[in-house]
């Protein structure tokens, strides 16, 4: 109960804050915003370097350095987004990072003999992808057309779906166990995924219809703004959908691997920054790469 608690709190408080960044600090191409990405960058950088260790075990990434891993390419986009480079300087940021990350290995010193090069390698690479690449869609989406109320409509998709699939997932839990009491039988969810097995098709199904709704909604709201067809923005919603869920279900991956339930502690309710932020990651290129051929 007192984690429900904390987590309507978060998400309470939350929503204003990012509808206030979004909607009133549009300035300097939505420069607030941008700072935001880059901060959770390398705050996930650090949560999923945190991951790698406590997986590898003796293996190490670049300790100091693994927030700037996570947030160099968010930087690059953002600098591209004020036209000081062309959006392929973005791909030479990743090609430099991932050239200077293997080079590292071979000026290490190991006692070990190198034992753990190729999971530092992997580690430190994988860190400039994820979070950093896949956030960085977020400040992609601020050079849009309609940027503000296009960011805003993608939030609400994710946070949506995930409250969506969250409540009913509970609600249908709540019936079938109240059910299975009445009759002096236990009820357990059948396991759709051994990698999340509380969760349920209702609880997918539930969280994947908010999306294409929220979409609907805001093509009423801004013509102009979404002028696809009814249709058409249905399969975007249920794409953008599937990917928020299928964020989730990435990152469960990456936490049971490493024996972790959460991420971090840093947000009350949710965990670390990789716990609130990762159906964001995984969905930010699909709903920008589908909206812009709109």
């Amino acid at each position: 109960m007192r984690n429900i608690v904390l987590r309507t709190i978060t998400f309470f408080t939350a929503i204003p804050l990012l509808v206030a960044l979004v909607l009133l600090l549009p300035h300097l191409n939505h420069l607030a915003l941008n700072i935001l990405v880059v901060i959770a960058s390398g705050l996930g950088a650090r949560e999923l370097a945190a991951l790698f260790g406590r997986h590898d075990g003796g293996g190490r990434g670049l300790n100091v350095a693994t927030p700037v891993l996570g947030s160099i390419v968010p930087i690059v986009q953002i600098l591209v987004g004020f036209e000081v480079f062309a959006q392929s300087a973005v791909q030479v940021a990743i090609y430099s990072a991932t050239a200077v990350i293997l080079l590292a290995e071979v000026f290490r010193r190991e006692d070990d003999g190198f034992r753990h090069a190729l999971a530092n390698a992997a580690a430190n690479i994988m860190i400039v992808l994820y979070p950093g690449l896949f956030l960085s869609y977020v400040s992609r989406m601020t050079e849009l057309r309609y940027a503000g109320p296009l960011i805003l409509t993608f939030l609400c998709m994710v946070f949506f779906n995930d409250t969506a699939a969250y409540l009913s997932g509970r609600l249908y839990r709540s019936v079938r166990e109240r059910r299975a009491a009445r009759s002096g039988r236990s009820w357990e969810p059948k396991v759709v995924l051994p990698v999340s097995p509380r969760k349920t098709l209702v609880g997918f199904a539930g969280g994947l219809i908010l999306s294409p709704v929220t979409l609907i909604a805001a093509r009423l709201l801004m013509p102009q703004m979404l002028p696809a067809s009814i249709g058409r923005l249905i399969l975007v919603g249920v794409a953008v959908g599937a990917a928020v869920i299928f964020g989730d279900l990435v990152e469960s991956v990456l936490k049971r691997s490493a024996t972790r339930k959460d991420s971090g502690s840093l947000i009350p309710g949710r965990g670390g920054m990789l716990d609130s932020t990762d159906s964001i990651l995984y969905a930010a290129p699909v709903f920008y790469y589908l909206v812009s051929v709109l």
